[in-house]
């Protein structure tokens, strides 16, 4: 299996929670990316679709396009 690639969408910025606002991943998740295995990363993935940022927090408006 090739490597699983990163849900990055390049819209990095992160809730009170520490759960990115593009990816959805938390910032020790985005850290350890890179030395996880495939299947950690499959974990990884499939919790960010569960997962939602802090009801009523948005990036920075300069943030979004």
């Amino acid at each position: 299996m090739s490597e699983i690639q990163s849900p990055c969408i390049k819209q990095c910025h992160r809730d009170s929670k520490d759960v990115c606002f593009g990816c959805r991943r938390t910032g020790e998740e985005i850290g350890k990316w890179s030395k996880m295995t495939n299947e950690e990363k499959l974990a990884v993935i499939d919790k960010t679709y569960r997962r939602t940022n802090v009801a009523g927090e948005m990036p920075p408006a300069s943030f979004l396009r």
